[in-house]
């Protein structure tokens, strides 16, 4: 019996559902229901529907984005996807991702739901007794099943080129002699993947002229959208197959998606295919060619191979970024020093033009920021709505220019803040210095003093050595030592006398004390006593 998900938001319209049908009566079995995308997921882990019932607009995930994840792991699922007439653009996309049918909410009368519902389980029967009798009977005409096999190729599922050809001609594509494949990337970090690829496979259609290359559309498993542009017969007769009206439609391309959609594309573009197990080292190609915008800069064509793509020689030194160094910096107000770092940071980054460095630098860069501000700022809120506010601006960044300015911006809107920060904290340090001079005697750690005046514990021991001259705990200490020396001068026993300056061990007062005045703290006494003797009365 094959199995039936209902995925709807409004709770009365699934009820709806579930009673206008006699699901046993027609074959069917209600398997689940769920109120958005990411429920009908989670259900789906305990196994996959044969068929899905799904609205279009829901909270959380949207019935579109509910179809491509769904499609990526099942391709023979049936979809019924249930609309309003206003929402009609929505069910259009749907349908290119290959539903099964559409039906309009208010128009849906059981009859005529009951037969979509009979019609995709005749279809279900049918492909069940292909497969059983060894093989395809029908082959599907859903789009669905050639995004499949293409990203089956592009992820290196098919190795074998005989198993690409039989594959290829049992969904109607003719045998592979010359292509090419891009990768688009689009800019629009507000907007979703489903978006994106109805805008390209929009611009596609309106201006792709496919004289010279026929194209397939297809996304990979992160969204992005490729095209695999396949010479056509008559440029194969014809000799002239070369890469240039490729390139010239590529720019059209751009140009379109700017235009209508007001979106930045970059277009990585491949070296030739000449099988279909090629697709996969041309997937690679085309990938790095597009990620080298943040190099090159966006709104281009970039072809694999190209003398833009060669990377000039740069020493093979470890590349290491010091968040030490940086904090320090950042704490000694060092802007200038600060700003000169951060540039031949760039600087060498741009020299050794990987993509994957600049974005693991970009990440340490960023933790320091975030890390740094909580020290130097006390609203909790702020500073969790400013981390979010990196990360959303940090998304719309497309090239390492853009990612070294935002950064030094950032860095110095830091330091300014600590700077006004700095004005109005030095009388708390000079209230710590005080309570320092009268419970030095007390157990006294960096925590509890920083909590005291009221400044996070990183903040307050830079900002302590700034304004003092040296740590918290040499200044702890110091004071100690001054006071164990004033006591010396009397008859306590030079093992008390640590106790009642704060320092609690014998044997490591005895060694700070040596370490600071160049002896034990019973020769200090002798050497005392011994000046006190030589004075004249």
């Amino acid at each position: 019996m094959h199995r039936v998900m209902i995925v709807e938001d409004e709770f009365i319209v699934r009820y709806g559902i579930r009673s206008m049908i006699d699901w046993e009566r027609i074959g069917l079995k209600l398997a689940g229901e769920a109120a958005n995308g990411k429920e009908a997921l989670e259900l789906m882990e305990a196994g996959m529907p044969d068929i899905l019932i799904t609205d279009i607009k829901m909270p959380v995930m949207d019935g579109i984005e509910l179809i491509v994840k769904v499609r990526s792991v099942s391709p023979d699922i049936k979809i019924i996807i249930l609309s309003n007439l206003e929402d009609f653009q929505y069910a259009k996309e749907a349908i290119k991702h290959g539903v099964s049918e559409y039906l309009i909410k208010s128009d849906m009368m059981p009859r005529d739901f009951e037969q979509a519902l009979l019609k995709l389980k005749e279809s279900l029967d049918t492909a069940r007794k292909g497969q059983s009798a060894g093989g395809l009977s029908v082959v599907s005409s859903e789009p669905v099943y050639k995004e499949k096999f293409l990203i089956d190729l592009i992820e290196g599922h098919i190795s074998h080129e005989e198993e690409g050809r039989h594959q290829a001609e049992t969904l109607g594509m003719e045998q592979l002699h010359s292509a090419i494949l891009m990768h688009i990337i689009l800019n629009g970090a507000e907007q979703g993947y489903t978006e994106k690829q109805s805008a390209i496979r929009h611009a596609a259609e309106q201006l792709w002229n496919e004289e010279h290359w026929r194209y397939e559309l297809f996304p990979d498993k992160q969204g992005e959208m490729n095209m695999l542009c396949i010479v056509t017969a008559k440029e194969r007769v014809s000799g002239s197959s070369g890469i240039g009206p490729l390139r010239d439609q590529a720019d059209q391309l751009i140009l379109e998606l700017s235009k209508a959609f007001g979106l930045l594309a970059t277009i990585g573009v491949s070296g030739r295919i000449v099988e279909w197990t090629g697709m996969k080292e041309a997937y690679d190609q085309a990938v790095h060619a597009a990620k080298q915008r943040m190099f090159l800069g966006g709104g281009r064509v970039i072809v694999h191979g190209s003398d833009e793509m060669r990377v000039p020689e740069v020493r093979a030194e470890q590349f290491k970024i010091s968040t030490h160094q940086i904090q320090s910096m950042v704490y000694a107000f060092q802007t200038k020093e600060l700003m000169e770092y951060l540039d031949g940071l760039f600087e060498q980054l741009a020299a050794r033009r990987d993509v994957e460095l600049v974005q693991i630098v970009s990440l340490e860069l960023l933790m320091v920021l975030t890390t740094l501000w909580p020290d130097v700022f006390n609203d909790a809120q702020r500073v969790l709505h400013l981390k979010k506010q990196y990360f959303d601006e940090l998304s719309k960044l497309e090239t390492l220019e853009q990612s070294k300015t935002w950064f030094m911006q950032a860095f110095e809107a830091l330091m300014q803040h600590m700077n006004r920060m700095y004005h109005s904290d030095r009388n708390n340090i000079i209230k710590a210095t005080q309570y320092i001079q009268q419970f030095y005697h007390q157990e006294i750690s960096l925590q509890s003093i920083s909590s005291l005046v009221h400044l996070s514990k990183n903040y307050f021991a830079n900002l302590f050595k700034k304004e003092v001259g040296e740590s918290f705990l040499e200044y702890l200490t110091r004071i100690r030592i001054e006071k164990a020396k004033s006591l010396l001068t009397g008859d306590l026993k030079a093992g008390d006398v640590g106790g009642l300056v704060g320092i609690q061990d014998p044997k490591y007062f005895s060694k700070v004390f040596k370490k600071i005045t160049g002896v034990s703290p019973s020769e200090y006494r002798q050497l005392i006593r011994e000046n006190d003797e030589n004075i004249p009365i």
